[in-house]
């Protein structure tokens, strides 16, 4: 009968902080959401985890890492596919259906998720969200690629799909700061992408076109 190794499976100490971290994420999931981030303290969310702010402070520097912490996990599904419905614009705003859903559900989250993300505390974190946001500019450049009739690869792309990033998140950023009734995100998304795309594309086939 084989035995497995005692470093085949992990041990007591990494089982337990594993646990602390489950808690601690859904904490302040649960806070977040139920209440908006500037509501919600490390200390409730440390209560409600059932375990002391010091150890919190292990796994999320600040209430800011903390945000990114649980939005991360939420965003990331942007970068791990690309839409492909043969339109650009309907693949860009496909791509940033995670961000659009989180404008619905939670718009003051959404604000502050960006704002920590650009200037929140160094930590693991907002590194994380840091590198979702370079990960959507390739996929952009991707799209753009995909669409540009076969003149550029992505790479090529980098200067039409930096400028189409720059109006996404700022369309992104606008809506989750304006509140108003019955604004429709995804139409506002769209718009402005279908403009700047007018740009991008004849700009990448420009490209195809020199190296040829």
């Amino acid at each position: 009968m084989v035995q497995l190794s005692s470093t085949s499976r992990p041990g007591r100490r990494e089982l337990n902080k594993a646990d602390k971290q489950r808690r601690i994420h859904r904490a302040a999931r649960e806070l977040f959401f139920s209440r908006g981030y500037s509501s919600v303290t490390t200390q409730e969310v440390a209560e409600r985890a059932e375990v002391g702010t010091g150890t919190l402070f292990r796994y999320a520097r600040s209430k800011g890492e903390l945000l990114c912490m649980v939005a991360n996990e939420d965003l990331r599904m942007m970068v791990e596919s690309l839409p492909d419905t043969g339109d650009p614009v309907e693949d860009l705003v496909g791509l940033c259906e995670p961000l659009v859903r989180a404008l619905e559900n939670q718009p003051e989250n959404i604000a502050a998720y960006h704002r920590e993300t650009l200037f929140g505390e160094p930590g693991p974190h907002r590194n994380e969200a840091q590198r979702i946001l370079l990960e959507l500019r390739g996929s952009i450049a991707e799209v753009l690629s995909r669409h540009s009739g076969g003149c550029a690869a992505p790479a090529q792309l980098a200067g039409p799909a930096q400028t189409v990033f720059d109006v996404i998140y700022m369309t992104i950023v606008r809506c989750g700061v304006d509140r108003s009734p019955g604004l429709d995100h995804r139409r506002e998304l769209r718009k402005h992408v279908q403009r700047v795309l007018n740009g991008a594309l004849p700009a990448a086939a420009a490209v195809g076109a020199d190296r040829d």
